[in-house]
């Protein structure tokens, strides 16, 4: 049997409907792969900002000082130990926190005099991040 399209002629106009149809169609694709091309850029942007920002400095968000970021971080590691209230119900976490966070001299007061803010600024926000992400860590295993 043979195929109709082999044995007539195609009805007039049907190539420029046929085309019409076919550049929709595409456009659609193309629009959908823009879309995906966008993800694909802002998923790389996010991958990025974390690799440029470590973890310990969402901590720090708005210090761009050493005095800013040691008083940031006595500021969240004061909450810590306001949210275990007057007579903590588990001393262990306490006593946790405390082993964690408790220095003798401060990091902030052993850095050198004649190290660059900047330099101090980042050594501080890595230091205490890691501190204030155990104690979180902490607080979350003990509450559960």
């Amino acid at each position: 049997m043979d195929n109709r399209f082999d044995l007539y002629d195609l009805p007039a106009g049907h190539e420029e409907r046929f085309l019409a149809k076919l550049d929709a169609a595409t456009a659609h694709r193309r629009g959908g792969l823009t879309l995906l091309r966008w993800t694909a850029a802002a998923a790389a942007a996010a991958i990025l900002c974390l690799l440029v920002f470590p973890s310990g400095n969402r901590h720090f968000l708005g210090a761009r000082t050493p005095e800013a970021v040691y008083r940031a971080y006595l500021e969240q590691v004061g909450t810590y130990y306001t949210q275990l209230g007057p007579e903590p119900a588990d001393e262990n976490w306490e006593s946790a926190l405390t082993a964690l966070t408790s220095e003798t001299v401060p990091l902030f007061d052993q850095l050198p005099d004649e190290m660059p803010a900047r330099q101090k600024t980042r050594i501080l926000k890595q230091y205490y991040g890691e501190l204030l992400d155990a104690a979180n860590l902490l607080k979350h295993e003990w509450n559960n």
